[in-house]
């Protein structure tokens, strides 16, 4: 006859150490993804950009574009600083309008709901502002900014722009 032999344990297994056991097994594998996870945050792809961030990144870039063409147009001109203005013309009337954005439509008002309802209502929660700065060496630096909000949070969306001043004023400056 074939005798099976069967293993067991020297003594008598206790039941604090197969928890103490687990709850090792568990800190160890914890510490060995932690690396794992940090390398899968950076790895994906950044979060996309929200659509009202896109259009008002748009809307600074066609602001200044209208600004480069302006001044390639006429080399004299430099936009002036304006506060907070409307994209679009207000229920009330009582803002005036970016005078960027006055032409829409070959309306000298800018574009009013009744010209086209969607286009109105995308533009309006945003409002555009410009600064100008005279820097050193010939240059104007020229920022728009885009305001908008979003989730009950201002936000703002910038660009900026450095123009050659016009040659009446590089010839003042010493």
């Amino acid at each position: 006859m074939t005798r099976i032999a069967t293993y067991r344990s020297i003594g008598p297994r206790r039941r604090g150490e197969s928890l103490l056991e687990l709850l090792l097994a568990a800190c160890l594998m914890t510490v060995a993804l932690v690396p794992l996870v940090q390398l899968y945050r950076i790895s994906r792809a950044p979060e996309r950009k929200s659509e009202m961030e896109f259009t008002a990144t748009l809307l600074a870039r066609h602001v200044i574009e209208r600004i480069v063409a302006l001044r390639h147009a006429d080399p004299a001109y430099l936009p002036g600083m304006t506060p907070e203005e409307p994209i679009v013309s207000t229920t009330d009337g009582f803002q005036a309008v970016s005078e960027h954005f006055k032409g829409l439509f070959g309306r000298e008002n800018g574009l009013e709901k009744a010209d086209n309802t969607d286009l109105f209502n995308a533009l309006e929660p945003f409002r555009c502002r410009i600064d100008t700065y005279y820097l050193d060496g010939g240059y104007y630096k020229v920022i728009v900014y885009i305001q908008y909000d979003e989730s009950g949070r201002t936000k703002r969306v910038f660009l900026e722009r450095l123009l050659p001043a016009p040659t009446s004023l590089q010839e003042d400056t010493p």
